[in-house]
């Protein structure tokens, strides 16, 4: 999800939205001619056009995607200008690995497997992905209200996996198009490793109208911890043993009753389930970090520590201590790169708000990445480790002061580490 900063953007949004809306109105008549479709507003996303539709009284939820970029990096002209995205769309929409057809099978695999229970994929047709909308509140929304059950939250969702992360799983994604477009190592690294990438670092937050002093001090944290977990990249087990839903965000799972139902699969190779916890417990930390009561964010910080101790005490001690460090590691990159993503998308483009709570709380949450990356390249292990960085969490997160003392003394992120 590689975003660029400096300068107008390339691609008028106008045009991008109009074509991408346009698109979607052609599926919906040529699938259901006649019958008075209804498209609603857009939804906010960083990565595709989603809009709802109306047919008939029954609500569906459109996905359109541009040449398998988050939209904010084609407006900033990372596919070239509007005549060459164009150019490309056509036939992109026609290949075989494009990202809402992949995104459209896997659901039907996710179907058939039984479990995690999925939303139905009613159509696909010409990069128009179909779905049916869902009731209940997501698992995000559940933790807003009910921070005191953060961790029951998490453990259901992550007890509805084990069929996925089997011998099921596995045998579907050796034969089928994985979504690495999702995979948290591909993300940041995409990000954080070019030589684009110091410049990218540097021009975090210059849409999002954040002081300058307080930018640059964001930006010196960031550089640090990014330096840090890319030499860290050199650690994580090689993937091809397990395949895990690769974009499992509290925001993705529906509750409805005692039932939960997923939504936009990205299933992918790992080597083992580290992706999928260290996402999960990742984006409900920031929920915590983002949430407008200290008790509230104390008691969600709390239920991810339980969910991470039951996870981790159910494995044998020699896998524990390896899988401490990945879920760390893989935590603190996902964090980075939505921070980086959210600090550098234009301003006025459609954000939740959410992703707006993570722009207004961004020194917060890179003053942890500072601070927990810092612990990550030493010699700690296994339950060592999980409670020294819950300490340092607590300490920075809940200190406004500490949380607030920084020099902003500009770093790259290929220097040394002190």
């Amino acid at each position: 999800m590689t975003l660029t900063t400096s300068g107008d953007a390339v691609v008028r949004a106008e045009e991008l939205y109009e074509a991408s809306r346009r698109a979607i109105t052609l599926t919906v008549d040529d699938l259901w001619p006649g019958r008075g479709a209804v498209l609603g507003a857009q939804v906010p996303s960083l990565t595709s056009y989603v809009c709802p539709v109306t047919v008939d009284g029954e609500e569906l939820f459109a996905k359109y995607g541009w040449l398998s970029t988050p939209m904010a990096s084609v407006l900033r002209g990372a596919r070239g200008t509007w005549d060459d995205v164009l150019e490309a769309q056509l036939p992109y929409t026609r290949s075989a690995d494009l990202l809402t057809r992949r995104e459209f099978q896997q659901l039907e695999f996710l179907r058939q497997l039984g479990r995690p229970r999925v939303c139905e994929a009613v159509d696909f047709r010409a990069g128009v992905l179909l779905t049916r909308a869902l009731s209940g509140m997501t698992v995000a929304e559940e933790i807003n209200l009910r921070p005191w059950d953060t961790g029951p939250l998490l453990d259901s969702v992550l007890l509805s996996l084990p069929e996925l992360h089997g011998e099921a799983g596995a045998k579907y994604i050796k034969r089928a198009w994985p979504i690495n477009e999702r995979s948290i190592v591909d993300v940041f690294l995409h990000q954080f490793k070019g030589p684009s990438a110091a410049g990218f670092v540097a021009d975090l937050g210059r849409d999002r109208e954040l002081p300058e002093h307080e930018r640059l001090v964001i930006v010196d944290l960031v550089a640090n911890a990014v330096r840090r977990l890319i030499r860290l990249t050199t650690a994580l087990r090689p993937r091809q043993r397990v395949a895990v839903y690769g974009d499992l965000k509290p925001e993705h799972v529906f509750l409805s009753g005692a039932r939960m139902t997923f939504i936009s699969p990205a299933l992918q190779w790992a080597a083992g389930p580290e992706p999928d916890v260290a996402k999960l417990i990742g984006r409900a930390l920031l929920l915590g970090l983002c949430h407008h009561e200290l008790r509230a964010e104390q008691q969600i910080t709390q239920g991810v520590a339980s969910t991470l101790d039951s996870y981790f005490g159910a494995l044998p001690r020699g896998e524990r201590l390896d899988q401490v460090r990945e879920v760390m590691v893989l935590w603190l990159m996902d964090t980075a790169a939505l921070l980086a993503t959210c600090l550098s998308v234009p301003a006025d483009y459609p954000v939740t708000a959410h992703q707006e709570q993570v722009v207004r709380h961004a020194r917060r949450i890179a003053t942890v990445l500072d601070r927990v990356s810092g612990l990550l390249i030493g010699s700690m292990t296994g339950a060592g480790l999980l409670d020294a960085i819950f300490g340092e969490f607590d300490q920075t997160a809940w200190n406004p002061l500490r949380a607030g003392r920084h020099s902003a003394t500009p770093t790259s992120i290929e220097g040394n580490d002190a």
